[in-house]
């Protein structure tokens, strides 16, 4: 007998994954700004000033409202995703090696879609191919 049907088995896996990847991710930031807070990089006038959020598509899914740390004076990066970066680079590798193999652009917008419930327009997909 079958308590839970398959989807939503599917779905609570779904966000098993997502929510340890978020978990594991902040729980990296946190420890990166603490590094750099103990180091001389930081300065001695500088001080931790909360989370900024940041949503991030990944391989694992989309993460929501990711809590970065930030400093008073702007000057912690983390080494997990340029500024101001989305997505990590496996889903614009995944849409040029689709390309390559003949795909159309409309094409591998709408298999990236349906796949992944990333919206990528056919001009999207043509940019990325193009770099």
């Amino acid at each position: 007998m079958n308590i839970l049907p398959e989807s939503s088995l599917n779905n609570l896996f779904e966000k098993l994954v997502k929510d340890f990847v978020k978990d594991n991710m902040e729980r990296l930031l946190r420890a990166e700004i603490q590094g750099f807070m103990d180091s001389e990089e930081a300065g001695a006038s500088n001080s931790r000033n909360g989370y900024y959020t940041r949503d991030l598509h990944t391989k694992y899914g989309h993460i929501e409202d990711l809590q970065v740390p930030r400093d008073r004076q702007s000057l912690f990066q983390t080494q997990l995703f340029e500024p101001y970066q989305r997505r990590d680079g496996w889903l614009e590798e995944a849409v040029i090696q689709m390309y390559k193999s003949g795909m159309g652009t409309r094409d591998v917008a709408r298999f990236i879609e349906s796949m992944f419930g990333s919206h990528y327009s056919p001009t999207t997909v043509s940019n990325i191919t193009a770099t």
